[in-house]
């Protein structure tokens, strides 16, 4: 607070904030005020409405000029988000690249219906299918994302966390090391599903498919890029079907299936379940520092999310061959069980 304070002094001409931060400078910064403001731009405005932050909108457009232009932009038109527009906007001109929800052409678009007790065992076989490529995998929750990052790491994959529980030194980070290629997977819940724009993404797989079917278009929009291609993958179980269709009527488009061979993934299945093991005793050993650190003790500090060492890397599941790793952050095979 304290060195942006210090910048907002200095009188910038673009100031880029979330709702609740620029709340608490307009209400604790002496000397701060948005009087002279000629432009508003609200970007993602519909998730903006879904975070809860109507009531910090409202005090921040109490306070802001009458004359002034204002912008808003969404990828994905809601209600909520045309009420915002009555609210704050004096004749507005709508601009609409196209009324329905779709996606690119070169993005190519698959499922895959698995038993939900199998899906760790489908989603390694697919990582180690499609190894090679650079995937982001979306989950929806920062535990799973963790759980999942550690499965992967012990199967001798480059997987990187990403989600809101991280501090955001962490989070940018984790985001650096999967933009510099030396990480190959970036698993991440919705945090990353807006706003980035990372061109060599090949893959986006769900793991856990989105609850919100408009959420499925900003997640496979982080791969086919700029006239680029790209694949996405999603996860069906046998709870997740009436979420699927969901998906496919706001698309127009009936995805693809993926093949994958039941008797090639379930190879893999003691593999699997021997890290899922590690990943679990790593979290509950996590779990109990994270305990100790706020009763005082000294538990071990620093960034444990992306700790080779922590994660257990090294300790590769004897059973099958673990694959050597790439240059350019591990991009060569984890390892491949044999088709019969």
């Amino acid at each position: 607070m304290v060195t942006q304070s210090i910048t907002l002094a200095k009188n910038p001409h673009v100031i880029i904030a979330t709702p609740g931060r620029l709340v608490d400078h307009l209400e604790n910064t002496k000397g701060f005020n948005l009087r002279s403001l000629k432009f508003l731009v609200m970007d993602e405005a519909d998730r903006i409405l879904n975070m809860d932050f109507e009531q910090e909108l409202d005090k921040i457009l109490k306070v802001l000029p009458r004359e002034r232009n204002t912008f808003l932009f969404s990828a994905t038109m809601t209600k909520k988000v045309a009420k915002l527009q009555r609210a704050s906007l004096r004749d507005p001109v709508k601009v609409e690249v196209g009324s329905k929800y779709q996606t690119v052409d070169k993005l190519l678009q698959y499922y895959l219906f698995i038993p939900l007790k199998h899906k760790d065992t489908y989603l390694v076989y697919l990582v180690n299918d499609l190894a090679g490529n650079s995937m982001m995998i979306f989950c929806s929750t920062c535990a799973t994302t963790t759980r999942l990052a550690i499965m992967l790491r012990n199967l001798g994959f480059t997987a990187i966390p990403l989600h809101g529980q991280m501090s955001q030194n962490k989070r940018l980070a984790s985001l650096a090391k999967f933009k510099a290629k030396d990480r190959s997977i970036l698993i991440s819940t919705d945090v990353a599903s807006r706003g980035l724009d990372i061109p060599h993404v090949d893959i986006v797989m769900n793991y856990d498919i989105p609850t919100h079917s408009k959420d499925y278009i900003h997640r496979v929009g982080r791969t086919a890029r700029a006239g680029r291609s790209g694949r996405a993958i999603t996860m069906v179980s046998q709870y997740d079907v009436e979420l699927y269709l969901r998906i496919e009527r706001l698309i127009g488009k009936k995805l693809d299936a993926f093949d994958a061979p039941e008797e090639s993934v379930m190879i893999l299945a003691e593999r699997v379940a021997e890290a899922q093991r590690i990943a679990l005793m790593q979290e509950m050993k996590d779990l109990e520092e994270k305990k100790s650190r706020r009763k005082g003790g000294k538990g071990r500090g620093g960034d444990n999310d992306d700790t080779e060492e922590a994660l257990g890397v090294r300790q590769h599941v004897k059973s099958g061959r673990v694959g050597k790793r790439g240059r350019g952050g591990g991009r060569g095979k984890g390892f491949r069980g044999r088709r019969r």
